[in-house]
């Protein structure tokens, strides 16, 4: 999960795909929005002047509580672990040297809280209200963490994996200039 209010590479999903990213994303050094999908990746990877706003997006939206937030994941997937910190890392490091990327795990047994299984039914019974709570768009029911992922891999089992003609384009130059031949016809 990105602690950001969009990861990086949704922002390359919306350009392959020809769409603007919506208003509070992605900020320049002066604090305007940016909503074109190559000026906010140039912002982040080539001027470094802006870029992408915590979760919530603008003080309005509390992006305060995902400054917060991803400022704890730093200190635990980051400092913790003894990984680079990206501001520091541009300033410091040379773009060949090795990322150092952190990791933190956190394994929790909740048999050392509850007896064994009441967490697992409260959870269900959670998950059960959550479902069954009254959406105010019926045609887009509450969802818990999984349930998009779930009904997308069950779209793409039936459908296919769709392929954004821009990506495509990029794809087939790939397979030209390593001839072989593209099979994403």
């Amino acid at each position: 999960m990105a602690t950001s209010a969009a990861a990086n590479n949704k922002i390359k999903v919306y350009g392959l795909n020809g769409r603007k990213i919506p208003e509070g994303w992605v900020f320049d050094d002066a604090g305007n929005a940016v909503t074109d999908p190559d000026t906010a990746l140039d912002i982040l990877y080539k001027t470094k002047k802006g870029g992408l706003t915590p979760l919530g997006g603008t003080p309005e939206m509390s992006s305060h509580k995902g400054y917060g937030l991803a400022l704890m994941v730093h200190i635990l997937g980051g400092a913790l672990s003894g990984a680079s910190f990206s501001p520091i890392r541009v300033k410091t490091q040379k773009p060949s040297d090795p990322d150092r990327l952190g990791h933190f795990f956190l394994a929790i047994d909740p048999k050392a809280f509850r007896p064994e299984g009441a967490f697992e039914d409260d959870l269900d019974a959670v998950i059960d209200v959550l479902h069954q709570t009254p959406p105010i768009d019926p045609s887009q029911p509450v969802l818990v963490p999984g349930d998009p992922e779930a009904a997308t891999r069950q779209k793409r089992l039936r459908d296919g994996i769709p392929v954004p003609p821009t990506l495509l384009e990029k794809i087939r130059g790939v397979c030209e200039r390593s001839n072989v031949p593209c099979i994403l016809e």
